[in-house]
């Protein structure tokens, strides 16, 4: 096991708009009492405590006492279990991010980061953060730790349960489908630019209460019509590439010669069949 004294800063910062609810004539904030459910009356705070129900209606009380011994104990250590390659940790896994950075010792933190360059490997540890204990795993960029909380591997849902999948077994593509279709990938494939990428709604709203509050009647957008369902496969893939030719001015399929997929429309491709769920 490896243990090294560090703290953690956020490596996100989350932007939203938030909004408050007012009273629409005197413009005065809404305010929210706890009541009982029983008779509407508002319930001080020294009479209200945590409990688990246990049964409809009927509840456990948890108290302070109760929940003291099995908390886990403070620590500014991340204690390193295993090293293991970082493809075999699924993004699905993943939950928040941040950066790792020494807390006094800086010799260790060197160590370990430049150890790891290269590897391929994450290190998979355990953390205590405000009375909670996090799985994590830690990746080196060479110079630098980087480190995400995982979910447990309870908290996943497992795709097998998912019964709106259980039809995709009986669904059989054509090889001119899977031609096109592995056209339109190829179309619009490129490089991923993060920045290029931005909240058009929050940038919307923000700019819609800038304008309210300097008195500017607030632009409005043009409305957008939503997508019709998608009911001919082959036809909208069509759409697609041409839409994609159009925006990268050459032809996406390459090579293909259309005759040649229309000969290959009468050999369709089964899908593989996909786990079935346990009983």
């Amino acid at each position: 096991m490896v243990s090294i004294p560090v703290r953690l800063m956020p490596a996100v910062r989350k932007k939203s708009v938030s909004f408050n609810q007012i009273d629409v004539e005197s413009h005065a904030r809404i305010r929210y009492r706890k009541v009982s459910d029983t008779t509407g009356e508002e319930v001080p705070a020294d009479r209200i405590t945590r409990a688990a129900e246990v049964g409809k209606g009927n509840y456990v009380v948890i108290s302070d006492d109760d929940l003291a011994p099995l908390a886990p104990a403070k620590s500014n250590v991340i204690d390193l279990e295993v090293f293991v390659p970082e493809a075999e940790v699924d993004p699905l896994m993943f939950d928040a991010s941040y950066y790792v950075v020494p807390d006094g010792t800086n010799k260790p933190y060197a160590l370990l980061a430049s150890a790891m360059a290269g590897t391929g490997r994450v290190g998979i540890g355990r953390f205590v953060m405000r009375q909670k204990e996090y799985l994590t795993a830690i990746r080196s960029d060479g110079e630098h730790l980087l480190l995400s909380t995982l979910v447990f591997a309870d908290e996943i849902v497992p795709i097998e349960s998912l019964d709106e999948l259980d039809g995709l077994d009986d669904i059989t593509v054509s090889d001119k489908e899977l031609m096109m279709a592995r056209s339109l990938v190829e179309a619009l494939s490129d490089d991923f630019h993060h920045d290029q990428y931005i909240d058009e709604y929050r940038v919307a709203v923000e700019q819609l209460i800038e304008e309210k509050a300097a008195g500017i009647e607030p632009t409005v957008p043009e409305p957008t019509e939503a997508p019709a369902k998608v009911i001919d496969l082959a036809a909208a893939l069509e759409a697609s590439l041409r839409a994609a030719a159009a925006a990268k001015g050459r032809h996406p399929s390459g090579d293909a010669d259309e005759s040649d997929a229309d000969e290959s429309e009468a050999a369709p491709a089964r899908r593989k069949p996909r786990a079935r769920k346990s009983a």
